[in-house]
């Protein structure tokens, strides 16, 4: 009986090298080109129709009139001011010039106004964009390839082809299979996975702790975009006794997140960091402080590190660790949408 000879030590190692290679290639081939799950939104929550017109009736003046008609006559009713619909804050839009002197950008018209500033917390560089929207439609959300579950890419690029004014990274929801998916009021995911934040169509947000939130509840009450990172960084006006994450996310990270005040009037910040020399980032405490000193009723923690990136009139604010990372969304203002 003849014996096979051993393959020789080297032909082994390339082998194992080539089978090494060929699993990796396959595995990022599902993960950054093939779309994983289902692309079919679950359930249209809200939708916009068309701004309904106010008519007002006139009743033409009599040609003559005597004294004693016109003293019968009762005076007309001056007709209501109708009341803003949810999601439109005409009322509260602020107009006027910029009064903050220290700003590094600023972007106004009709239906937004936008005033970015540089900060710097121990040897942490931030920047924070101060948001002002009409009309809830104006809070938008994009993903990477235009298209749910259709693959990643920078932020930047992203915001570029919808011609944003400003743009933030999102919470790369396709890095996971589970976590609530909610875009411009489309539920594309409905499992939970961590601390989840809500946008309501009435310009209200709100996070909640993963074993608080209710989906249903959320859907009812008009949930309009939500996500699914975190953590909560606000409880109650206070820093949250715990946090929902690792202990490598809660150590000095670049950063991204998004705060809010009132229907809408909301910031986004994003956070420099890992470069020694320049911005080593926060904590996820130290986070939790700037946004509670910025005033912000409620605030959320989205991807960070590497994904982080804010953008404005097409420029990259600051210095994104690496150049960034290809991610799966954004938030934006501003631009419009390539596929409309």
């Amino acid at each position: 009986m003849r014996h096979k000879k051993p393959l020789p030590g080297m032909l082994v190692v390339l082998l194992d090298l080539l089978g090494i290679g060929a699993a990796l290639g396959i595995y990022a081939l599902f993960l950054f080109v093939i779309p994983t799950g289902n692309s079919a939104p679950l359930q249209d929550i809200v939708s916009f129709g068309a701004t309904p017109t106010i008519e007002v009736s006139v009743t033409p003046e009599p040609a003559t009139q005597t004294d004693d008609a016109a003293q019968a006559t009762p005076a007309a009713t001056p007709t209501p001011s109708p009341t803003p619909a949810p999601g439109d804050f005409s009322a509260t839009f602020p107009t006027g010039e910029f009064d903050d002197e220290n700003a590094i950008g600023t972007y106004a018209d009709d239906n937004l106004r936008v005033s970015i500033t540089e900060h710097q917390l121990d040897s942490a560089v931030y920047f924070v964009a101060d948001v002002w929207i009409r009309n809830i439609q104006g809070f938008k959300t994009a993903f990477a390839g235009d298209k749910y579950n259709s693959g990643y890419e920078l932020p930047s690029d992203t915001a570029s082809r919808y011609n944003a004014i400003l743009g933030l990274s999102g919470d790369c929801y396709r890095a996971r299979n589970e976590g609530i998916v909610i875009r411009n009021g489309v539920l594309y995911r409905d499992s939970r996975s961590g601390d989840v934040c809500i946008l309501y169509a009435d310009g209200t947000m709100e996070s909640y702790y993963e074993s608080e939130f209710d989906i249903d509840a959320a859907v009812a009450r008009g949930a309009y975009q939500g996500w699914s990172f975190g953590p909560k960084l606000i409880d109650n006006g206070q820093e949250p006794s715990s946090y929902n994450t690792s202990d490598a996310i809660m150590a000095h990270n670049p950063r991204a997140a998004i705060g809010y005040y009132a229907p809408g009037h909301y910031c986004l910040v994003y956070v420099d960091g890992r470069q020694p020399d320049y911005s080593k980032g926060l904590t996820m405490k130290e986070l939790s402080q700037v946004m509670i000193e910025l005033g912000c009723v409620d605030a959320y923690n989205l991807d960070g590190g590497q994904s982080s990136m804010m953008t404005f009139q097409g420029q990259v604010i600051g210095q994104p660790y690496k150049g960034g990372r290809e991610i799966s969304d954004i938030i934006y203002f501003g631009g419009d949408d390539p596929k409309a």
